[in-house]
């Protein structure tokens, strides 16, 4: 009678214990509270395909934390701290998605506005300021390889403040005559008879319809200033500025 060793024994087991290995269900989740649930097949899939760890669909994919930690371990009042802070939810959108004024758009707003971009003065002219500060302002520098940056910087934001305010003056002057801005033939001048700002005039230099609280921070920043031409000037400048830096 012949007797087969234990190691024999284990040598002869092992294929099929690989053929049973081999017909093992695959993972249907990554997600630790659905292990141990039946396969099931994504509809959209090959039905050639076979079902594998790395072949998700709807119903098996990795399932990301919902909160804000990087284990998300992240204390729920800390969130709701910093939404507090940051402000409602189409507040904090804008915060975090705008993007920078091509420079090249700049300029053909500020056309459109009335603004000759081929004016020289002294001080320096918005023209002047728009053409001598594309670096600043995040233009493209074709010539080095350096494409238009699509993110705002401080100098990028302060320089165009700056234009602005040295176009206000004609923006102010050139606003009734602006294509853009006429309704039946005639356009609206920028401010009336008390210096109050013209929501229509306001609505045409912004794009949307301005709301009564634009309207009266405008003439509020008209009122404050140390002069009525200063105070129009920066309420034209501020106004553009806050409506094209997404503030």
């Amino acid at each position: 009678m012949n007797t087969m060793t234990p190691s024999l024994l284990a040598v002869l087991a092992l294929p099929t214990l690989l053929g049973l290995a081999g017909c093992a269900k695959p993972p249907t989740s990554l997600e630790p509270a659905t292990h141990g649930k039946p396969f099931q097949e994504d509809p959209t899939k090959d039905p050639n395909q076979q079902a594998g760890a790395f072949n998700g669909g709807e119903k098996n994919t990795f399932d990301h934390f919902a909160d804000l930690g990087a284990l998300g371990s992240r204390d729920p009042f800390d969130i709701l701290a910093q939404r507090e802070e940051e402000g409602p939810a189409e507040i904090r959108t804008r915060l975090h998605s705008c993007q920078k004024l091509p420079y090249e758009t700049l300029g053909n707003l500020l056309t459109s506005l009335g603004v000759d971009l081929t004016a020289t003065a002294t001080p320096p002219s918005a023209g002047q300021l728009y053409k001598g500060g594309a670096g600043a302002l995040g233009g493209p520098n074709y010539d080095a390889r350096v494409g238009e940056t699509i993110t705002w910087s401080a100098a990028g934001a302060a320089k165009l403040f700056d234009i602005f305010v040295q176009a206000a003056p004609e923006i102010i002057m050139n606003l009734p005559t602006v294509d853009q801005c006429k309704v039946g033939g005639a356009g609206p001048s920028m401010f009336d008879a008390q210096n109050a700002c013209n929501p229509d005039a306001l609505t045409c230099i912004m794009g949307r319809p301005a709301t009564q609280a634009q309207v009266d921070v405008c003439s509020h920043l008209v009122t404050e200033a140390s002069d009525v031409g200063t105070g129009k000037n920066l309420a034209v400048a501020t106004v553009l500025a806050a409506t094209h830096s997404c503030e």
